[in-house]
């Protein structure tokens, strides 16, 4: 994996280099060009899928970051005039792949091998739930959550209390989820990892959902004082007793994706600057506005 910096000032040369295709013939034995912002959540779909895929290990994946206040001309131009992340690129073939669920679904299709596949019954079983909930978390779980923090990409230290209660609602609905398709017995004090649909690794739902879940629980903490997977304004009328009136596994489905290696490897190494950033920006894309990336938010 090679990392081309933000496309300006300096970097302009180096990017708009690598986009004439005039790379080294090391680089061109590459197969993938992932254009990404490393603080967006949908670019950041797209990165936990390439290293759960094990293709940021090799020398398969080239990343080219944009600097998203600053669009190069030529990623306009490759873009359509639009700028957006995240894109990637077949090298040998030079399509282009948008929108981060259709570009997770394509890699998941093209890499993921027999080896990495549960028991293939099972695995059918899963594949089309998993497909149809990764397809449908932007206009459920993400847009709640958006509007949870303060509504559009903006935030708010005042709670409404009211869309907290659908979000809750929605974690329910997931926790419903993970009751029908994990095997585990609900016991809190259970370490294993615990993913949406079972199984021993994420899958395409897992990373459609946790960039965001880690931007909420972090944003509702630190301005809202308010804990995702703590709810306080809904509980199912038939949740049992095993539940102690909290969403177990969906908690616990947190921990496992926070402890993930793709995850730690993507993560934010300065927390207390990315907070200092939506503190004074008060806006969850404020990296379209100014230049910061995960290493200095």
């Amino acid at each position: 994996m090679r990392t081309v910096p933000f496309a300006h000032p300096v970097a302009a040369a180096t990017a708009a280099s690598f986009a004439s295709s005039s790379s080294s013939s090391k680089d061109n034995k590459k197969k993938i060009i992932f254009y990404t912002h490393s603080l967006c959540p949908y670019a950041h779909r797209v990165r936990l899928c390439l290293d759960e895929l094990n293709l940021l290990d090799g020398e398969v994946t080239d990343i080219v970051d944009i600097d998203l206040s600053n669009k190069p001309d030529w990623y306009l131009k490759k873009t359509n005039g639009r700028g957006l992340v995240p894109m990637i690129e077949f090298r040998e073939t030079g399509e282009c792949v948008r929108e981060s669920l259709r570009i997770n679904e394509r890699l998941w299709e093209t890499f993921e091998t027999n080896e990495d596949r549960e028991e293939e019954e099972e695995e059918e079983r899963r594949r089309e739930v998993v497909k149809r909930f990764a397809n449908t978390c932007d206009q459920k779980f993400v847009s709640l959550g958006l509007q949870s923090i303060g509504g559009g990409w903006g935030m708010s230290s005042d709670r409404n209390e009211r869309t907290l209660e659908r979000l809750e609602r929605e974690i329910w609905e997931i926790e419903a989820l993970m009751d029908a398709y994990c095997d585990d017995d609900g016991d809190d004090k259970d370490q294993r990892p615990l993913f949406l649909f079972g199984g021993r690794k994420p899958s395409l739902a897992d990373l459609a959902i946790y960039p965001f879940a880690e931007r909420f629980e972090l944003a509702l903490q630190h301005f809202q004082r308010y804990t995702l997977g703590e709810t306080e304004y809904y509980r199912p009328d038939d949740v049992d007793e095993e539940h102690s009136h909290q969403p177990r596994r969906f908690q616990r489905w947190l921990n496992t994706m926070k402890n993930q290696k793709s995850v730690k490897n993507a993560a934010v190494k300065d927390r207390e600057a990315l907070l200092r950033s939506w503190s004074r920006t008060k806006r969850l894309d404020y990296f379209d506005y100014e230049t910061a990336d995960y290493l200095n938010p």
